[in-house]
C-alpha cells in the first residue's frame, strides 16, 4: 500500500464534508419556487423571497400578485415558511344593466403561515432526502370589499380563516434536486361566502446547467426548472349555494430558469395550463409567469 495508511480514510472524509457543504450552499439559493412550502433551509438561516406573479385568464379576468416569502430555519428539523400576499391586482370584465365594462379591486392580500418538521432524514456524500409534513394556517388579513362591483371572489383577499395541510418530500444532489407535496386546503365561510375546498399536488425537477463540473472556488450555477401544479377545488359558496363556473381540475406546467449564487438567486417562469376542467364554462387559465429574487441571510439564532 502506498504512502501513508491514515491518508486515504482522511482523504474521504475531507471529500464528504465538502461535498455536504456544496450541496447546503446551493440548497441555500436554490429551491421550490411556484410551492414554498417543500423548500430546504438550514438551522438559523433567514430566507426573503420577492415573487410578483401574473395570471390572464379568459372571460376578460387577470390577476396580479405581489406575493412575498419568508422561510426561517427555527432548528435542524423545524421551519417556519410565511407567504404573505402583499399587494394584490385583480381586473375583471362585470355586465350591469346590459352594459359591460372592466372593474378593479386592489388592495391587501391573506397570509399562509406553513410550521413544518422534518420526520424523516437520509443523508450520503452529496445527497440528501427528507420527508416533512407541515400544517398551515391561512388567515384573513387581506381586504374583502375594496370594490363593490367585483365578484365576491375577485376581491383581493377572502375575509375567512382556512387550514392548509400537506406531506412534502425532497432530494438533493450536487447536479440536480427534487421535490412534491400533497395535500389539502379547506376554508371557512365570511359573510355568506366560502372559497371552495381543494386538493393540491405540487412538484419540481432542477437540473444544473452551468458549470458542467463542481470545483471549490464554484460561487454561481444556472439551473433548468420544471414545476407542475395541480388542484382539484370544489365550487365556491354564497348563501349556502354553489355559484356557477367556481370549482374544477387544472394542472398547471412551469418551465423556468434559475441564475443562483451562496447567498441570492434570480427566477423567471411561466405558467402553462395543460389541463382544466372548470365548471359551467368558468374562466380558465390562458398563461401566467413570475419573477423571483431570493436572498439568504445566515444567522446562528435557532433551537
Amino acid at each position: 500500500m502506498n504512502g501513508n495508511p491514515i491518508s486515504s480514510p482522511a482523504r474521504i472524509v475531507r471529500s464528504t464534508v465538502f461535498l455536504l457543504a456544496l450541496l447546503l450552499l446551493s440548497s441555500r439559493a436554490n429551491a421550490q419556487i411556484t410551492f414554498p412550502g417543500a423548500s430546504p433551509v438550514s438551522a438559523g438561516n433567514l430566507i426573503m423571497v420577492l415573487k410578483p406573479e401574473t395570471f390572464d385568464y379568459t372571460g376578460g379576468f387577470s390577476n396580479t400578485v405581489d406575493k412575498n416569502v419568508l422561510i426561517y430555519g427555527a432548528s435542524p428539523d423545524l421551519a417556519v415558511i410565511v407567504q404573505n400576499n402583499t399587494f394584490v391586482s385583480n381586473s375583471a370584465l362585470v355586465t350591469d344593466m346590459g352594459r359591460t365594462h372592466r372593474v378593479f379591486a386592489n388592495g391587501f392580500g391573506d397570509t399562509l403561515v406553513q410550521p413544518r418538521y422534518t420526520v424523516f432524514r437520509q443523508d450520503g456524500p452529496g445527497s440528501t432526502f427528507r420527508i416533512a409534513p407541515y400544517i398551515g394556517a391561512v388567515l384573513p388579513t387581506g381586504m374583502d370589499n375594496v370594490n363593490s362591483s367585483m365578484p365576491r371572489g375577485g376581491q383581493p383577499g377572502t375575509g375567512a380563516f382556512g387550514t392548509r395541510d400537506a406531506i412534502t418530500m425532497s432530494y438533493q444532489t450536487l447536479d440536480w434536486n427534487a421535490a412534491a407535496e400533497a395535500g389539502y386546503q379547506a376554508n371557512t365561510a365570511a359573510a355568506g361566502y366560502q372559497v371552495g375546498n381543494a386538493i393540491f399536488a405540487d412538484a419540481a425537477f432542477h437540473y444544473r446547467l452551468w458549470p458542467l463540473d463542481l470545483g471549490e472556488e464554484v460561487s454561481r450555477e444556472i439551473y433548468a426548472s420544471i414545476e407542475t401544479n395541480y388542484t382539484s377545488t370544489m365550487p365556491n359558496r354564497s348563501g349556502g349555494l354553489s355559484i356557477a363556473g367556481t370549482g374544477g381540475q387544472m394542472l398547471v406546467m412551469d418551465p423556468g430558469i434559475i441564475y443562483t449564487t451562496r447567498l441570492y438567486s434570480f427566477t423567471l417562469t411561466g405558467f402553462l395550463p395543460v389541463y382544466q376542467q372548470i365548471r359551467d364554462n368558468g374562466n380558465r387559465l390562458n398563461y401566467g409567469f413570475l419573477a423571483a429574487f431570493r436572498y439568504s441571510f445566515f444567522t446562528s439564532n435557532h433551537w
